[in-house]
């Protein structure tokens, strides 16, 4: 018997995110969007009942602990999988000089958010006996220094050790971690329009849209699904 999953995946309004709930709805996996807005192409979709869309604002921690997840998610699953895919490189600049507000948002939305949200659905994996799994969008970021990008290096970092933490914890919860490389997305364009006190390495983003080395969102998506096994 073929399995069935519940497949949610966070940030799924543009770039990444939008590619892998468009394939998981093209292929009627029936996925779950969760975030702040859907992409009006999502929209349309979900008022087709080929996806749910659960709104949750990652920078609003209060807010997630009041999501109804165990409602919203199908009661005949054998396995839940969370994409946690949502994440900000801002604030951009030197430690010196980011915002501290703006520094602490950042760790909310790349670290606390997801750990938060595997908690709830860990309560709702438990509750019914099913599996859970996390592929963990992470980034090279997580794993090098970048002067002016403080912020996103470590709270990815923190992402990754917090759900390394967790699968020590819970030896029966699957958790991947996935690189997905430097692509084509809004991100890069920020990147590449700070200004240069600000991201002293700004060169290097340049030079990924010069030399043609940022891949199209959705040949990334697509690998991503089916290496899980998800397409």
């Amino acid at each position: 018997m073929e399995q069935q999953r519940a497949i949610i995946v966070t940030g799924a309004s543009r770039g990444l995110g939008f590619e892998l709930l468009d394939l998981l709805i093209a292929a009627d996996a029936r996925p779950m969007a969760l975030g702040r807005r859907l992409d009006p192409r999502h929209e349309a979709a979900a008022a087709k009942n080929a996806c749910t869309f659960v709104a949750a604002d990652f920078s609003e921690l209060p807010s997630l602990d009041k999501i109804d997840l165990a409602s919203a998610l199908p009661q005949t699953v054998d396995e839940i999988v969370l994409i946690s895919n949502a994440g900000t490189v801002e604030p951009i600049g030197t430690l010196g000089f980011i915002d501290s507000g703006a520094l602490v948002k950042a760790f909310e939305v790349n670290a606390l958010a997801p750990a938060i949200l595997a908690r709830k659905l860990l309560a709702v994996a438990d509750a019914q006996g099913i599996r859970l799994r996390v592929l963990n969008i992470s980034t090279g970021a997580a794993h090098r220094a970048l002067p002016g990008l403080a912020s996103y290096c470590a709270s990815k970092a923190a992402a990754a050790m917090i759900f390394d933490c967790f699968a020590a914890e819970r030896l029966d919860v699957v958790v991947e971690h996935i690189d997905p490389g430097v692509l084509n997305t809004d991100m890069q364009i920020v990147l590449r329009s700070a200004a240069d006190q600000a991201l002293p390495v700004r060169h290097m983003f340049l030079s990924f849209e010069a030399e043609a080395k940022l891949r199209h969102p959705r040949d990334v998506a697509r690998e991503i699904l089916a290496r899980a096994g998800l397409l």
